[in-house]
This record gives structure tokens, C-alpha cells and sequence, in this order.
């Protein structure tokens, strides 16, 4: 089994309802948009990968639709509360507490407090920019006494 893995529409269908996530494909559309859940799944995939880049001691995956596999179910969810945000439907309080606790074991994750899995297929190029070096500048040091303030 792979240790990194994509988010499809039939993950979310496991995940909850299934009407839901028909009802979001179809529901709130404008004029010649299209399926929005693709969308979605980017925008969560990205905050994902941003989280788990922010500890230096991780690596992501070459490909950037992957995440790890034990973080499949947290990105459903996400995902499924974003289409519930869209057709706005109110979350529930145990959806409301599934959502903090989410969001604290992201912060975790990139706090490298929570390790995870390595990818498949490591980047081979850094997306952070490495710290530039910090320029050191000598000036003079000054020295005041009560003889040089004399006429002041």
C-alpha cells in the first residue's frame, strides 16, 4: 500500500453522505460553471501540503494532488465542510469540534510535533525558499564622555 494517496469524489462518498456530495456538485452553480469539487479538493490538498512543509524535518510527495494515507479521512472532512459552507448548511456542534480538533492536529503536524508518513516519490527540488544569509554590518562603536560633549 502506498504511503501517500490522492482525494477522488468517491472518497467523500465513503466519507459522508453521498447525496451531499451530488447535491454540491449540482447545487449553487452560476451560469457555465462546472462541477466544483474538484476545486476543492485542490484548495484542501494545498493547505494540507502547506502544514505538513512547515515542519523542515517532512517531505512531500513529487506529486502535488498526493497526501499521506492516514490523513485521507482528516481531508474529507475538510472537504465535505467546505461543500457544506457552499450549500449552507450549518455545521453541528460535533462537526464544529471535529473541525478544531483537525485543525489542531494540522498545527501539530507542522510544528513537528506529529510526524508523517514519507512519500512515495520525494521532491527532488525544495518548495521552501531556503533562509537567505543575514548581512553583518561593523559600524564603528561610539564613545561619549563628559570631555568630548564639551561646547554642546
Amino acid at each position: 500500500m502506498a504511503n501517500w494517496s490522492t482525494i477522488t469524489e468517491a472518497d467523500l462518498k465513503d466519507a459522508k453522505v453521498a447525496a451531499l456530495v451530488d447535491a454540491f456538485k449540482s447545487a449553487a452553480l452560476g451560469v457555465g460553471q462546472t462541477n466544483p469539487i474538484p476545486a476543492v479538493i485542490a484548495n484542501v490538498v494545498a493547505r494540507i501540503r502547506a502544514e505538513i512543509k512547515g515542519c523542515s524535518n517532512n517531505a512531500l510527495d513529487a506529486d502535488a494532488n498526493k497526501i499521506p494515507a492516514d490523513l485521507k479521512s482528516l481531508a474529507c472532512r475538510m472537504i465535505v465542510r467546505e461543500c457544506q459552507s457552499r450549500l449552507r448548511l450549518a455545521l453541528k456542534e460535533d462537526e464544529k469540534e471535529e473541525w478544531r480538533q483537525d485543525v489542531r492536529y494540522l498545527e501539530r503536524i507542522a510544528a513537528c510535533d506529529v510526524p508523517v508518513a514519507a512519500p512515495d516519490s520525494p521532491e527532488t527540488d525544495p518548495t521552501v525558499q531556503s533562509a537567505a544569509p543575514v548581512p553583518a554590518i561593523a559600524a564603528p562603536r561610539r564613545q561619549f564622555s563628559q570631555a568630548g560633549q564639551d561646547g554642546l
